[in-house]
C-alpha cells in the first residue's frame, strides 16, 4: 500500500529567538524528471490530423505527454486559419482548456502544462484539396515513318527519377491524334515510375488530349511538364500546359514543447532555489513561471532544449 505524502499545508510552528514568536516551518520538495520522461519537444506527437470540410471534434487516437508539458499547434502550409481547442487534465487531474490560433506554418506555443489531453476541436480546412493536373493535346496522327515516339514527364513527385521517359511504339494506323493519345496514356500507365506517382487519361472532345493527375494530394508543382520528342513520325503536340493546380491537405500538428509543469502553486518564481539540468545547473539556467491560483500556469522551461536527460527542482514550499 502507497501512504500519502505529509501535507506541508497543516506543518508545525517552530520556535525563534524572539520570546512568544512562532512561525510556519516550511519544506524543501524535490521534483525529479527521469530523463526517459524528459523527452525533446516534438512538433506531432499528441496527433497529426487532416482539416476537413466541416469542423471536427477528436476524442481517440490522442497521445499524452510522459510528464505534464505545454503544447504546440501548427500547421502544414501558409494561409491555415482558425482556432483549436484542446482539453484535458493539469498536474492534480482537474480539467483545463486551452485555445490556440493558427497561423499557417508558424507554430502556436502554449502556456499551460497538460497532464492529459483528452479532446480536440478542430476548424474547418482553409484550403480546398485538389490533384494537380498537367496536360497535352496531339495536334496530329502518323503522318510519316512509324516507330518510336519519347514522352518525357518532369516532375518533383518523380524524385530522382525525374524526368522519366517512355517509349511509344506507333504503327502506320496511328493516323489520328486519338490514337497516338491512347496509345501514349496506355504506355505511361503501364510504366512503373510514371504509374506510381500520376494516373494518366485521355481527355478532349477530340479524344486527342493527355491528361496527368497526381496520385497524391500535394503542393502545386510548377515545374510539371509533358514533352514528346516525335522523330520522323510526323506526329505533332501542342504546349505542355497546367491544369488543376494542386492543394495538400490543410493538416494540423499537436504536440508538446519544452516546458514541465510544476506539482505546486507558486507565487514567486524564486522559490524554486535550485534547478538541475543533467545533475549540474545549466550555464544559463532556465526559466520558472509562477502562478498562486492556476496550477497548470506553473512551469520550468530549460535553457537547453537537448533533453532527455534527469532534471531535478528543488523548491521551498
Amino acid at each position: 500500500m502507497t501512504l500519502p505524502g505529509y501535507n506541508h499545508k497543516f506543518g508545525q510552528q517552530i520556535m525563534t529567538d524572539a520570546e512568544s514568536v512562532d512561525i510556519d516551518r516550511a519544506f524543501l520538495a524535490h521534483y525529479h524528471i527521469d530523463a526517459s520522461d524528459a523527452v525533446i519537444a516534438d512538433a506531432d506527437g499528441v496527433l497529426k490530423i487532416n482539416l476537413g470540410a466541416e469542423a471536427q471534434t477528436v476524442d481517440d487516437g490522442i497521445v499524452s505527454p510522459a510528464v505534464p508539458r505545454n503544447l504546440t499547434v501548427v500547421g502544414n502550409v501558409s494561409g491555415i486559419t482558425g482556432t483549436v481547442k484542446i482539453t484535458g487534465t493539469d498536474f492534480a487531474g482537474d480539467a483545463i482548456e486551452e485555445s490556440f490560433t493558427l497561423n499557417g506554418d508558424t507554430a502556436d506555443t502554449g502556456d499551460l502544462a497538460f497532464k492529459t489531453i483528452t479532446k480536440v476541436e478542430l476548424p474547418v480546412q482553409t484550403h480546398t484539396p485538389a490533384q494537380q493536373t498537367e496536360t497535352i493535346q496531339v495536334t496530329a496522327g502518323v503522318s510519316g515513318a512509324p516507330g518510336d515516339i519519347t514522352v518525357a514527364v518532369t516532375a518533383t513527385a518523380l524524385g530522382d527519377n525525374s524526368p522519366a521517359s517512355v517509349a511509344v511504339t506507333l504503327t502506320a494506323d496511328d493516323n489520328t491524334a486519338a490514337e497516338v493519345a491512347a496509345k501514349i496514356v496506355d504506355a505511361l500507365n503501364d510504366d512503373d515510375t510514371i504509374s506510381a506517382a500520376f494516373t494518366v487519361s485521355v481527355t478532349g472532345a477530340g479524344n486527342d488530349t493527355v491528361t496527368l493527375t497526381a496520385n497524391a494530394l500535394a503542393a502545386n508543382d510548377t515545374t510539371w511538364e509533358i514533352a514528346v520528342t516525335a522523330g520522323d513520325t510526323g506526329v505533332t503536340v501542342g504546349s505542355s500546359t497546367n491544369g488543376t493546380p494542386g492543394v495538400p491537405y490543410d493538416i494540423v500538428s499537436i504536440g508538446w514543447g519544452d516546458k514541465f509543469g510544476l506539482p505546486y502553486k507558486l507565487y514567486a518564481d524564486e522559490l524554486v532555489i535550485l534547478k538541475l539540468f543533467n545533475k549540474a545547473k545549466e550555464i544559463t539556467e532556465g526559466t520558472i513561471t509562477a502562478d498562486a491560483d492556476d496550477l497548470a500556469k506553473n512551469v520550468y522551461d530549460p535553457h537547453d532544449t537537448t533533453l532527455g536527460v534527469d532534471i531535478d527542482l528543488y523548491i521551498i514550499v
